[in-house]
């Protein structure tokens, strides 16, 4: 987990946005681990696409969308760890000959492709919402590599931002 903090982290940053929404539950990183309802949405900030990943204790959301149930097979209880630590224990250091960066990248994608699945798969542990007001507080921020032959990385981001829900409310 020490990678984590060498994020790029100017301080705790708290994001505001509206627009389409995916949340689902997952988690289990191990035995002990609980789960989480991870959101992912986008945002456009000088012609470059940002991911926003965050997490929240499964209880913590609308019980409408039925995500604070447990699921059989799956994790059962809240996870209250921070994201970081679950990003660590599902995708360990590959050992020194990965550097940090590319170890945070590594990572960064991890989450990213889990709630970009999310999106993409529709499961009965995941919600979309067309549109939703959403509040976040970032604990860091990852750059992606271009693509071959693109100016942008995995599945058209630029930047992944890590942190924590703090609020999401469907707008009707």
């Amino acid at each position: 987990m020490a990678a984590l903090r060498r994020l790029r982290v100017a301080g705790r940053e708290r994001l505001t946005g509206e627009g389409r929404v995916t949340l689902t539950r997952t988690g289990g990183a191990a035995p002990g681990w609980g789960a989480y309802v991870l959101l992912y949405t986008t945002r456009q900030v000088d012609r470059r696409r940002e991911a926003i990943i965050a997490a929240a204790r499964p209880a913590d959301t609308d019980p409408a969308w039925g995500l604070h149930e447990a699921r059989p097979f799956g994790p059962q209880g809240g996870e209250t760890r921070p994201l970081h630590a679950w990003a660590t224990a599902v995708t360990p250091p590959k050992g020194k000959a990965e550097s940090v960066a590319a170890y945070n990248e590594r990572l960064a994608l991890y989450l990213l492709t889990t709630g970009y699945s999310a999106r993409l798969v529709p499961s009965p542990t995941s919600v979309n919402l067309p549109v939703a007001l959403w509040e976040v507080e970032v604990d860091g921020a990852v750059d992606l590599p271009p693509v071959k032959d693109r100016e942008h990385g995995f599945a058209g981001h630029h930047t992944v931002r890590i942190g924590r829900l703090i609020s999401v409310t469907p707008k009707t």
